[in-house]
């Protein structure tokens, strides 16, 4: 729901944008309407065939040439449609990759699962006063620039990531996905590590996977951060926000098991 309603809001954002150039054109400088629409013609359609890295670079380099013409004085028409037409461009390529960006992670079968996560911990801290919960946030690093690469592709390893730790969990077990390249595991089962069981048989499972970029295949890694709820600290983890922001953290840092 989060990608639907970002989606949705850069959307209506590009909507007011373009009709907010077109007003301003049309009362103050009529003889670059056409411009102003050819502009979001290209850039709709370099939104749609080119990728985000090459997109970036057609940012930069459009808003670099815009400001070498303002400032060379060859211009035939007055500094105010030059300086409209030197921002429109690239603030509507800006908003178009927005919203490119959250469409195709709407298009992803593998969707934000986090409000069911945090509804189900809560459920699970509260139920019992004597319990022990491990929890494994499993990460693969540096998804975003997967993404900027090839999204259809990156859809395709959430897909493959998702099912080969599905898996290799128990029934009891619960799987998460939490956005930005995240799942996380939530177990009641305290008879083994989770952390071992997924360092062991998980991990080295998902490094086995290859990405296939525009350049051949990639390898991907993953990172994972662990963290036991029991009776003794259950009073600090009692927020879901609390247990996410210890595992982020361990992301960065060696592994340490905390009861």
């Amino acid at each position: 729901m989060k990608n639907w309603y970002r989606f949705r809001n850069w959307f209506l954002t590009l909507l007011g944008c373009e009709l907010l150039l077109l007003v301003i054109c049309f009362f103050y400088a009529r003889t670059i309407i056409l411009e102003q629409l050819l502009f979001f013609a290209l850039a709709l359609f370099s939104v749609l065939v080119l990728s985000d890295l090459l997109l970036a670079w057609t940012l930069i380099l459009s808003f670099g040439l815009g400001v070498i013409v303002l400032i060379s004085g060859v211009v035939f028409i007055p500094n105010s449609s030059v300086l409209l037409l030197l921002i429109s461009f690239p603030t509507l390529l800006g908003i178009l990759m927005k919203v490119r960006h959250y469409l195709l992670k709407m298009a992803s079968k593998v969707q934000d699962q986090e409000d069911d996560a945090k509804s189900d911990y809560h459920s699970m801290v509260n139920k019992q006063s004597e319990f022990v919960l491990q929890s494994v946030l499993i990460h693969w690093s540096h998804e975003d620039l997967f993404f900027q690469i090839n999204p259809r592709e990156y859809n395709r390893m959430l897909v493959r990531i998702q099912e080969i730790i599905a898996q290799k969990l128990s029934y009891n077990d619960k799987l998460y996905y939490l956005s930005e390249g995240n799942f996380i595991i939530l177990s009641h089962d305290s008879q083994i590590s989770l952390q071992e069981f997924c360092l062991n048989n998980i991990v080295k499972d998902l490094e086995a996977l290859h990405f296939h970029g525009k350049n051949g295949m990639q390898e991907i890694q993953f990172q994972l951060g662990y963290l036991v709820i029991d009776s003794q600290n259950k009073s600090k983890y009692q927020n879901y926000s609390d247990l996410v922001s210890y595992l982020k953290r361990q992301l960065e840092t060696d592994i340490i098991v905390e009861y």
